[in-house]
């Protein structure tokens, strides 16, 4: 072989290792680099998590939270952990006394970040991030990298959140929480001095441009109080501004310019499908088929008048009603496995209420049938005569009444209830990715208007010709009790 091309080969083997070596040097900053970031995190996790903890204790420790001493206590802890050892004491947790500008941020209530907790007034969140220097990430630019670990703790024993009233959508639309009608809405504790019974609204929508918590009478805002009506309750906070053509009551209830909460129910795992003696399913499903009454092969088809007796289980493909039917419902869990329910035509529910003619303790979950890739539907639970429902009062989901799969094909699927006769109502009501719609009862003779409903929504529409009283009772309510380290 010629002198060149001896030459040559050299020139390729030259191109081929510097190229072998750079991709050693990009796998040893991988390896080393983000080992070490492995290891600062965990540092960090050991810090956080103790101090979150920690802070939560001065959130009810005197009744009052103190935001001074939740920073001392996540501070301590830091210091524990080997985070800024030049502190002299539990104030001294700042970037100067860190050999690596280590930053402890202690949000109260927890920033959008804690996501399921943010703007929770019963916990908080600790957050600690410094700066590794790499070694061998210099050879892709990358001359630090920046660590941030968090913890949230919480002190709460009760109700999953202390609002009666929660339209969750941020994104500035306007209206997201609506009242309507001539009549008045009054939100108030069941027993006098409990702490709840809120409105909050996490909307930013503010044409206006002011936040002087006085609703304004012209243009738009988050909370619309559409109507003539009056709406009363303990407190009302919204993160953009109010607008009312009715009247919001007691002067000085509204806070405008608040924070943005989060799903308070956002973690809590649905139901299965496979509850012990499931009811019936009308439509495809499991292949265990009985007939309620009236069957479809899309679903449960009430239309032949007189009194339905149901049991809890799965309806698959839904309830559709198209004639005057009296429902009558047994205590247990609901599931409308796609379809939702439907009143088609001139039907209506003349009345839903239990055995014995109390209201019925259920729960009514509106999902996908997961046999047919069915979707969920719109629930309407509009009775031209009594709605009697209560939560269901046992069990995993005690509390509850009617919740809309967040997950399913058609999460923003409409929860619809009202009641032109009487109306009796309790629990709580999720859609997190929907509207919610409560329309209170005004027939003649109307003598019970009651709605003891906790409405955790995307949206909601609350209102009427006849006032609707809405009591907050966290007995009544689902319970999700948090203590501790929660995320």
């Amino acid at each position: 072989m010629s002198a060149p091309g001896r030459s040559g080969q050299r020139g390729q083997i030259l191109v081929v290792f510097t190229g072998g070596l750079v991709a050693l040097l990009i796998i040893a900053a991988l390896v080393i680099d983000l080992g070490f970031t492995f290891m600062i995190r965990r540092a960090e996790q050991n810090a956080a998590d103790p101090g979150a903890i920690a802070a939560a204790r001065h959130i009810k420790a005197t009744g009052v939270a103190d935001p001074t001493e939740m920073g001392r206590a996540a501070c301590f802890y830091a210091r524990q952990n080997g985070f800024f050892a030049n502190a002299t004491s539990n104030d001294g947790c700042i970037p100067a006394n860190d050999p690596d500008g280590a930053v402890l941020t202690v949000h109260y209530p927890p920033s959008a970040q804690a996501g399921t907790f943010a703007g929770d007034d019963q916990a908080v969140e600790v957050v600690i991030a410094r700066d590794h220097k790499s070694f061998f990430a210099n050879v892709i630019g990358m001359t630090n990298i920046r660590v941030v670990s968090s913890a949230v703790a919480a002190f709460r024993d009760g109700p999953s959140n202390l609002s009666s009233l929660i339209a969750l959508d941020p994104t500035g639309t306007c209206s997201t929480g609506k009242t309507h009608g001539t009549g008045d809405i009054n939100i108030y504790p069941l027993v006098t001095g409990t702490d709840g019974g809120y409105v909050h609204i996490n909307s930013s929508c503010s044409p206006t441009g002011t936040d002087d918590d006085a609703c304004t009478t012209s243009g738009q805002g988050g909370l619309s109080i559409d109507g003539t009506g009056t709406v009363t309750a303990p407190e009302t906070y919204v993160v953009g501004t109010c607008k009312a053509s009715g009247t919001l009551n007691p002067p000085g209830s509204l806070t405008e310019g608040s924070v943005v909460i989060g799903d308070p129910l956002l973690e809590l795992a649905p139901p299965s499908f496979g509850m012990p003696n499931p009811g019936a399913e009308c439509g495809v499903g499991s292949g265990d088929f009985t007939t309620p009454t009236g069957s479809g092969s899309n679903g449960c088809k009430f239309n032949g008048g007189g009194t339905v007796t149901l049991a809890p289980g799965v309806y698959y493909g839904g309830w559709d009603i198209s004639s005057s039917v009296d429902v009558i419902l047994q205590p247990g869990i609901y599931i409308f496995a796609g379809g939702g329910v439907k009143l088609t035509g001139g039907g209506t529910i003349s009345s839903v209420q239990g055995m014995s003619g109390a209201p019925a303790p259920v729960m009514f979950y509106n999902t996908d049938n997961p046999a047919t890739g069915t979707g969920q539907d719109n629930v309407t639970l509009n009775s031209s005569g009594d709605l009697l429902l209560h939560g269901i009062d046992s069990g995993p989901y005690n509390g509850i009444l009617l919740w809309n799969d967040g997950d399913g094909s058609n999460a923003d699927a409409v929860l619809s209830l009202g009641g032109q006769q009487n109306l009796d109502i309790s629990g709580t009501i999720y859609n997190p990715k929907g509207l919610v719609k409560l329309e209170g009862g005004g027939g003649v003779g109307s003598t019970i208007n009651q709605a003891a409903v906790q409405i955790i929504a995307w949206q909601f529409d609350v209102g009427g010709n006849f006032t609707l009283n809405m009591p907050y009772d966290p007995n009544s309510l689902y319970q999700f009790l948090v203590k501790g380290l929660v995320q």
